[in-house]
């Protein structure tokens, strides 16, 4: 049996459970609600914001990092994201609604979701959680302890902050619909791709599809030599059709040397009708 291989797209299924007792407000994958990419974001009825950054490698856990703006603003660093007080002190114009649309919005949680494993508690930063998230259909952690929800919290995310932003505020609603017709070009282009397999294979059920690819792989090796003695015929052929084509050409020129008025329409009747079935 194969080893079960976590994916992006598996970890976001997963987390969607998250808040399985209570529905959120909004469930959003791969968008720019803050200055950065989220892999997923969770915004619950009361207006907190949770964000889950999904690392399916260490090496892509440790790169995330790299990203100095990104952790800036979720550390929420002393003069690299000034307090509200600080800004209103300097500037006269700045009020709460224009502070908080600046470039420092960051979520009231944020949380690592990785593989079970994959990361160890101490390597997350302080102002981040850690989730691990259970391969399909196993419902035991790595102690034996019992995990029916496909995931555990590891370490809890501390609040990283009290403001519940606006929709305005986030601009939800461009990015929505930015987001919207992204993921009906991509069902369109799905769509197309699995039309032309339809024709290709003409309609084949799922089941026969599944039957033709076993039945081609157990016979790959034998397809490739087919395939390979068929190229060699066809050369073959064509080798001896052009030997063939210059010796016909050549008897044609001579017989129109030998009798300029032969009837060649009659002479090909007459063979047609001594060998034709």
């Amino acid at each position: 049996m194969s080893k079960f291989k976590f994916t992006e797209e598996y970890i976001q299924d997963v987390l969607n459970r998250f808040f399985a007792i209570s529905t959120p407000k909004y469930i959003m994958e791969n968008l720019y609600v803050f200055r950065w990419e989220s892999d997923k974001l969770i915004e619950t009825r009361s207006g907190l914001i949770y964000e889950f950054e999904v690392k399916v490698s260490r090496s892509d856990f440790f790169n995330d990092f790299n990203k100095k703006d990104k952790h800036f603003v979720l550390e929420g660093k002393t003069g690299t994201v000034p307090s509200y007080d600080d800004v209103k002190a300097r500037y006269w114009f700045v009020n709460d609604d224009n502070y908080r649309t600046d470039k420092y919005k960051r979520p009231n949680y944020f949380y690592y979701a990785v593989p079970e494993g994959l990361v160890k508690e101490e390597e997350v930063p302080d102002y981040a959680g850690l989730i691990y998230i259970l391969p399909e259909d196993q419902d035991r952690k790595a102690d034996g302890s019992w995990c029916g929800e496909g995931f555990y919290v590891v370490k809890k995310a501390p609040k990283l902050h009290d403001t519940k932003y606006t929709d305005d505020e986030l601009a939800l609603g461009e990015k929505f619909y930015y987001n919207m017709l992204s993921w009906k070009d991509k069902y369109r282009e799905e769509r197309r791709k699995w039309k032309a397999a339809e024709m290709k294979d003409q309609k084949l059920s799922y089941g026969d599809l599944l039957d033709k690819y076993e039945k081609e792989k157990k016979e790959k090796k034998a397809l490739a030599v087919l395939a390979e003695t068929e190229s060699k015929t066809k050369l073959l052929f064509a080798e001896t059709m052009e030997n063939d084509r210059h010796i016909i050409n050549a008897y044609r020129a001579k017989i129109k040397e030998l009798d300029p008025e032969f009837n060649w329409i009659h002479f090909e009747d007459e063979i047609l009708e001594q060998y034709g079935d």
